[in-house]
């Protein structure tokens, strides 16, 4: 997780670089966009990753906290009829 947010703020900080580098000769311009876009296709695959990422870490901390709330049901069904039948057999 920290490697991608690494990744993300170093795309964000070389795209903000770039951005800020207004001193090149118009010729060579065109070769300034081509770069800017490639970094910007880089960063958007980046962000998509990371998006990515976080998905599958939110679908994984979801699934674990359901199966954790129904083993505490269960361990709470099992308490409880323990309780009753104790009350029952005194």
């Amino acid at each position: 997780m920290k490697k991608y947010q690494v990744l993300l703020i170093a795309a964000f900080a070389a795209l903000g670089l770039s951005a800020c580098d207004n001193d090149e000769a118009p010729a060579d311009t065109a070769a300034s966009s081509i770069e800017e876009s490639s970094v910007m296709e880089s960063v958007e695959e980046a962000s998509e990753d990371a998006m990515d990422t976080i998905e599958e870490v939110i679908d994984d901390a979801s699934d674990s906290m359901n199966e954790m709330m129904e083993d505490m049901s269960d361990s709470a069904e099992e308490d409880l009829s323990e309780s009753v039948e104790n009350m029952m057999n005194k």
